[in-house]
């Protein structure tokens, strides 16, 4: 479990830092210093980071109404594992990961506020359940969503399948598909940044190596199963 060190984690986490302010990646991202300063605080990787608010000026291709020309991705994400990193366990044992969009017909508009809502859930249990219900999945809606307008319905369900995310996945993960790569300059550069993917591909070896080793016939993890990850799989 070398990919959980803490002093790599808080490295990457500096490095990662420098780079968002460098490249010019929009938005409010002041707690991820204040997780800087409280890292070395900590003997785990673990984290409550309630106000990650990412700024898109322009129109995102697709979205209805077509005259929103401002948009906040709103990201809320608590990760917390367990002081026993076993290789054949998930090592997360709380975990949210919350986006909100809030979308403007212009910054600093007083007019209605448009709304869009996912959230990444980690399901303690896939058995015994009514609906499909994979061990880790992205759901559309959420309590925000609900009283929206009176003609607009939202289902508890699908659920789709996607691996646990960090910090630094879940930057990846919104960037890449909330910013678009010709609109902002940044976001190629970004991703081009040898220690930007260094530290996406460290990431990538805590949380999802051993996830999508579940498809492995060899697989002997207890956690990350092919009936837990991927339950629609019939073997």
């Amino acid at each position: 479990m070398d990919s959980w060190d803490l002093r790599t984690f808080r490295n990457d986490l500096s490095v990662f830092v420098k780079l968002i302010e460098d490249k010019g990646v929009t938005g409010d991202f002041s707690d991820l210093n204040s997780l800087l300063s409280d890292i070395d605080n900590k003997h785990l990787i673990e984290y409550n980071l309630e106000n990650i608010i990412f700024h898109i000026r322009g129109i995102i291709k697709g979205t209805i109404p077509n005259d929103l020309q401002y948009c906040q991705v709103h990201l809320n994400h608590m990760l917390m594992c367990k002081d026993d990193l076993d290789v054949e366990l998930d090592p997360l044992y709380r975990y949210v990961f919350d986006i909100r969009i809030s979308l403007f017909k212009n910054e600093g508009s007083t007019d209605k506020v448009y709304y869009s809502s996912w959230h990444h859930d980690k399901h303690p249990n896939a058995q015994n359940v009514k609906y499909t219900h994979p061990t880790y999945h992205f759901q559309f809606g959420g309590k925000k969503m609900e009283l929206i307008d009176d003609e607009m319905s939202v289902l508890s369900s699908p659920r789709i399948p996607h691996p646990p995310m960090d910090i630094f996945l879940g930057f990846h993960f919104i960037i890449s598909n909330y910013f678009s790569n010709k609109q902002f300059s940044f976001v190629n550069s970004l991703l081009n940044e040898p220690d930007y993917q260094q530290i996406i591909k460290r990431a990538q070896e805590r949380l999802w190596t051993p996830y999508f080793k579940a498809f492995d016939s060899t697989n002997t993890h207890q956690d990350f199963t092919m009936n837990k990850v991927f339950p629609l799989y019939i073997q």
